[in-house]
């Protein structure tokens, strides 16, 4: 069944489109009987507005989009939450979209977004993104946009994360700290910032104790099974190493199970420590140190800052930076 329209109505009630339109918006020009006829006769129609017209009109949606790479089990649901949060406080819509961690497709999330005149839009960029000519014309619409987790500095754009590089020293110093000089960090995905940057944290963190940066310290994954192979082959041929440091906590769990593959004990032939949303460290026995990087607190943050922007506050286009903190359990 097609969608009704106010031509649909007007030939029913024998009012002029501009009628019906001004009769539907109870016009004061338009008589009561009027109005209401109008309204009985939209009622069997099952008539709706075009939302797209009523856009068009006011210049404002209500409707705030999410553009994520992906929705894995870990931090990004905790993000959706805390962004859902405060997006349902301010009386807006919510949508998500998902970009499967491709720049095309992020392209064309956004020109959906520029269609459907959404007034904001928060991002966590793709690994293949290496511009944000397609976030600055939506900008340029009038969209607020913030990027989140994933992001890429143009001093135009806010984006809002951790800072990638204290959160892994930290991890990495707290290790060194507790006696360990021998010890392997895990990362992945090399084409984002993120990961660069807590490369950097954990190496700066072994250059200022003086301790060698070898071949095997740095172990670079391309996915999970990717993770337990190496690692596994990595502990096996190197007993030397008592500490491993893993960037996210989709890694954290894969070096876990590796670990116990081997039938090393946590904590008492290796430690295991992480950046993490703080779920995961809870789930595992014994649970895992770690440095929290909160999904939910980076989403209402973002959120709440998406906000100012729509309120007409000038947001720098720079990092607004989420403060972690570090959760010892049982681990190291």
């Amino acid at each position: 069944m097609k969608r009704s329209t106010l031509k649909d109505i007007a030939k029913l009630t024998g009012l002029s489109i501009s009628g019906v339109s001004r009769a539907l918006k109870d016009h004061p020009d338009i008589a009561p009987e009027t109005k209401e006829k109008v309204r009985e006769v939209a009622n069997a129609l099952n008539y709706h507005p075009n939302p797209n017209a009523q856009h068009l009109q006011s210049k404002q949606s209500k409707t705030i989009a999410v553009i994520l790479p992906e929705v894995n089990t870990f931090f990004f649901p905790e993000l959706l939450q805390g962004i859902s949060n405060v997006v349902e406080q301010h009386g807006y819509f919510l949508i998500f979209l998902q970009s499967d961690n491709r720049f095309s497709r992020e392209k064309e999330l956004i020109e959906y977004c520029i269609q459907m005149f959404v007034d904001g839009v928060l991002i966590s960029v793709s690994a293949e993104t290496t511009n944000l000519e397609h976030l600055l014309k939506l900008q340029e619409m009038g969209a607020a946009v913030v990027q989140i987790d994933r992001v890429l500095s143009n001093g135009t754009i806010p984006f809002l994360t951790i800072n990638d590089s204290a959160a892994s020293m930290k991890a990495t110093a707290y290790l060194i700290d507790k006696g360990h000089k021998k010890m392997v960090g895990i990362f992945d995905d090399a084409r984002l910032s993120m990961t660069l940057l807590r490369i950097e944290g954990f190496e700066r963190a072994l250059q200022l104790h003086q301790i060698a940066i070898e071949e095997d310290s740095i172990l670079i994954v391309q996915d999970g099974e990717d993770v337990e192979f190496k690692l596994s082959k990595l502990l096996d041929e190197n007993t030397s190493i008592t500490a491993v440091f893993t960037m996210s906590d989709k890694l954290l769990v894969r070096a876990y199970h590796a670990i116990n593959q081997l039938g090393l004990k946590i904590p008492d032939d290796i430690a295991l420590i992480s950046i993490s949303d703080g779920k995961a460290p809870q789930y595992l026995f014994p649970g895992i140190t770690h440095v929290r990087h909160s999904g939910e607190v980076v989403g209402i943050a973002a959120a709440t800052l998406l906000f100012k922007i729509l309120s007409g506050e000038k947001i720098p286009g720079q990092l607004h930076e989420v403060e972690t903190t570090l959760v010892e359990l049982d681990s190291v």
